[in-house]
């Protein structure tokens, strides 16, 4: 019962951070139109619960369901490749830019498991082309379906910095389930060809200096309060889309904070740049 008082006042508060922010940030929301749109011709956007409609408590679960279900027909120890795969993601989040997160994730993997990267990666591949697929709910969002159409035409730069927790094959599919194409965006982090995770904000600043970015030409795009506003202490102001908004530590909310829905008539008053 006491579990589910706290998840009803949760959210209670939630939804009471919704409408403060769009009574509060709703000048901000504006005064960023008006202000940086004649500067801006950059937008990073955050991909699970931004452009990808997401329940996080509901997307771990059915897949740390699936990889131990797949490794347990695969005649392993599923919860134990499970348990390996946790420590792995531990240490990229940890990551400080001496190896890529690949290198990160498997050098931790195979010290737990003692299983070589050769030997289980094709199971882990042949579980991202199949299985995964099955924890698509099919929820899409139309508003930023169309605010990522629309920035295309009006010639924004578009990336894709998603948390590169994950290797490229399940991060595209991710980006299918959106509605949208890889093609759509210029650069998209994974866990190939990024050295650092959300929050550090040094991630950031490695997309910043592998595109040549001027931080005063961008604007990112997110859902998580602290993993997509760490960007701030770069100079890149961010907006926030709450339609799945995350904000586990309860801060502040200092930036625009609205719905999809918003943030698309947002896209269509910012003027072309091509």
């Amino acid at each position: 019962m006491c579990r589910i008082l706290t998840q009803i006042i949760y959210k209670i508060k939630q939804n009471c951070n919704f409408v403060i922010s769009n009574i509060l940030y709703k000048k901000d929301y504006f005064d960023i139109i008006h202000t940086e749109r004649e500067n801006m011709h950059t937008v990073l956007f955050d991909l699970d619960g931004t452009l990808l409609p997401m329940d996080v408590e509901e997307f771990t679960k059915n897949y740390f369901g699936y990889i131990v279900q797949t490794m347990n027909e695969n005649g392993r120890d599923g919860k134990f490749i499970l348990k390996a795969i946790g420590k792995g993601v531990e240490e990229i989040v940890k990551n400080n830019g001496t190896l890529t997160n690949e290198e990160v994730f498997w050098n931790t993997f195979t010290s737990v498991t003692n299983i070589k990267q050769e030997e289980i990666e094709p199971e882990f591949t042949k579980f991202y082309e199949t299985r995964f697929d099955l924890i698509n709910t099919g929820r899409q969002s139309i508003h930023m379906i169309q605010a990522v159409s629309l920035l295309k035409e009006k010639g924004y730069r578009l990336l894709l910095a998603t948390n590169p927790l994950f290797p490229s094959i399940a991060t595209e599919k991710r980006i299918k389930w959106a509605g949208l194409n890889k093609e759509d965006f210029e650069w998209v982090t994974t866990y190939e060809n990024s050295s650092y995770a959300k929050p550090n904000p040094s991630y950031y600043k490695e997309i910043i200096d592998k595109l040549n970015l001027d931080v005063t030409q961008c604007l990112m795009v997110g859902n998580d309060v602290k993993e997509d506003c760490a960007v701030t202490s770069l100079g890149i102001p961010v907006y926030l889309v709450n339609d799945y908004l995350l904000n586990k530590y309860d801060l502040e909310i200092t930036c625009p904070c609205t719905s999809s829905l918003e943030f698309l008539e947002y896209v269509k008053n910012l003027p072309n740049i091509k």
